[in-house]
């Protein structure tokens, strides 16, 4: 009963403890709860060596009962032979198997008791094991949780973005600078065209004034 008691009060210190340091992130949370699990694993064997032992003890009181039976019929076959003198030899035994199951039934008590407490005090470390399995949970998702969200606002943080401004600024005066060199040697190719057509209009031109001519000189030859 001590040992589970001084086991009871250790886990929920070290419950405390690993509650303490699972908020700062300092203890796995994990390798707290395989130890918990092993305790129980220990106190149940207390448990079940204690209620071993009860049974033991019953047993034994039975025997005793039933020893105290068998040489209270060796008393009465005794004494209806009138052999009071083995009577009394054998009633001392008698007596014997009956102080010993009076003992041993006192006994029995003392250990229902102590299997009782056991059993009472295990259920409540239990619970404690449950309620501290629970919170490891909780604050193993926050944790991840916490993980993720430092993750994704350092990847956006680590990101150095200028002035939202000064960006776009410099992408107007970038694209102005392109729309200009656009317009620019749109010009110059509008030119470039203008140029080689005018050409072509006076060579049919020249063409027209000397069919013109042909036409005027022939008809005064002809005349």
């Amino acid at each position: 009963m001590k040992r589970l008691k001084q086991i009871s009060a250790q886990i929920k210190e070290n419950i405390d403890q690993f509650v303490e340091a699972a908020e700062n992130n300092k203890s796995p949370l994990e390798k707290t709860i395989v130890d918990m699990k092993r305790r129980i694993a220990e106190a149940k064997e207390l448990v079940a060596a204690a209620i071993a032992e009860e049974q033991r003890l019953k047993q034994a009181y039975r025997e005793a009962v039933d020893e105290a039976k068998m040489w209270r019929k060796k008393v009465d076959a005794a004494l209806h032979n009138n052999n009071k003198e083995r009577a009394n030899e054998i009633q001392q035994r008698e007596q014997q198997y009956l102080q010993q199951a009076n003992d041993l039934k006192q006994q029995i008590h003392a250990q229902e008791a102590v299997v009782a407490d056991l059993k009472t005090a295990l259920y409540e470390f239990y619970q404690q094991f449950r309620d501290a399995a629970k919170r490891a949970e909780t604050l193993s998702q926050r944790r991840k949780q916490a993980e993720t969200r430092a993750e994704f606002y350092k990847l956006l943080a680590e990101f150095d973005l200028p002035d939202d401004n000064i960006v776009f600024q410099q992408a107007e005066q970038e694209l102005k600078k392109t729309e200009a060199k656009a317009e620019m040697w749109e010009e110059r190719s509008r030119r470039a065209t203008d140029q080689m057509e005018i050409p072509e209009k006076d060579s049919d031109l020249d063409e027209t004034l000397a069919a013109l001519k042909s036409d005027i000189l022939g008809s005064s030859q002809n005349d």
